[in-house]
């Protein structure tokens, strides 16, 4: 028998449960394994802009990317986030934020036509290799 480690949802038999809905967690399936997280800060002055953060992991990792301040929402971009991608259109402006990977870096870019804005993308880059 194959030793595994099973936790499941409150009212569920961790010994005989074979449902993956009842499960919090269970070494059968795949998990994200955390590598770093990190914030970087864009200034767009209406142009297309560009940082990265370097990872240095010799191939293309998962990651997640929010950008805050994307969004105005009842007046203010405070405390809001879209996941990247994230676009937003208004009256002849546009905005578009991107993160995308290579097998050293993860690069953040914004496209627009705007005046002067400052970005901050929040990310997350996990072990998992995407197989690309």
């Amino acid at each position: 028998m194959t030793q595994k480690i099973i936790i499941t949802k409150a009212g569920y038999n961790g010994l005989t449960e074979t449902s993956p809905d009842n499960m919090v967690f269970s070494s059968d399936y795949d998990s994200l394994k955390y590598y770093s997280s990190g914030s970087v800060t864009l200034d767009v002055a209406g142009a297309n802009a560009e940082t990265t953060v370097t990872h240095n992991l010799g191939y293309i990792p998962f990651f997640v990317v929010y950008v805050n301040g994307f969004k105005m929402i009842d007046g203010s971009t405070d405390n809001q986030y879209s996941m990247c991608p994230a676009s937003f259109n208004d009256a002849g402006f546009y905005a578009f934020a991107v993160a995308y990977a290579t097998t050293s870096k993860i690069y953040f870019r914004v496209e627009t036509n705007s005046e002067t804005y400052t970005h901050t993308f929040y990310y997350k880059i996990f072990r998992n290799t995407t197989g690309l």
